[in-house]
């Protein structure tokens, strides 16, 4: 593929945990004048930091990661530097997948069994601001979302295990953090990272949306 020496190359970055996944992504993608590779990391932890160096246009982002999931990387990657854009490239067509990567800020999902041409326009389509969906998906997705159109509080706050509701009851009823622990045995240390946790799994940022999601779900409380 020819295109102008002055044109812009969409300068990618590779996050998977499989050196020969990555392999064969560079691979298949070197044909194409338009696209740079420009680094690549394994764990999610390195991922961000190689956003950090390499400022990406877009991330090429696996869901599957050892030290944490691609929708927690992609949530804080994009925090770390928003004009970045995340496409993600799995195995998993889950559809459920499908919707907490879009929650997490991914601009497309992909699978990986598509080949280079396919991938290289997903990249373009994402780069340029546009929504990618693997088409295999389409059919499963227009289903999720007839089926549910959204989560209540109720059903968000049951992603949460016993302890994290407990916190997040007492956090409702105006208690500090301080307070929260002495109520449930733990250091502030500790309710502070049951908090980021929290933050993380409803997709929040402030602990007064933690709350109203409390109050709009209707509990009274966690016994």
């Amino acid at each position: 593929m020819s295109i102008s020496s002055h044109a812009k190359k969409i300068r990618v970055l590779l996050i998977d945990d499989s050196p020969i996944i990555r392999l064969g992504l560079r691979s298949a993608l070197e044909d194409y004048a338009d696209i740079e590779i420009v680094g690549e990391a394994g764990t999610a932890a390195d991922g961000i930091a190689a956003v950090a160096q390499h400022k990406p246009d877009v991330v090429l982002l696996d869901l599957h990661l050892p030290d944490k999931s691609g929708f927690h990387a992609c949530r804080e990657l994009l925090k770390l530097r928003p004009q970045t854009q995340v496409l993600i490239l799995t195995s998993s067509s889950n559809e459920r997948n499908v919707q907490e990567a879009m929650l997490a800020g991914a601009k497309g999902y992909l699978l990986k069994d598509n080949d280079g041409a396919s991938l290289a326009a997903g990249l373009r389509a994402v780069a340029a601001g546009n929504a990618v969906l693997d088409p295999s998906m389409a059919g499963q997705l227009l289903n999720l979302v007839k089926r549910r159109p959204g989560l209540s509080a109720a059903e968000k706050l049951s992603q949460l295990s016993f302890q994290e509701r407990r916190v997040v009851a007492l956090l409702a009823d105006g208690l500090t953090n301080k307070q929260i622990g002495e109520q449930l045995g733990l250091t502030e240390k500790t309710v502070k990272n049951y908090l980021a946790t929290i933050f993380t799994k409803l997709n929040i940022e402030r602990r007064a949306q933690a709350a109203t999601l409390f109050a709009e779900s209707g509990q009274s409380g966690v016994s």
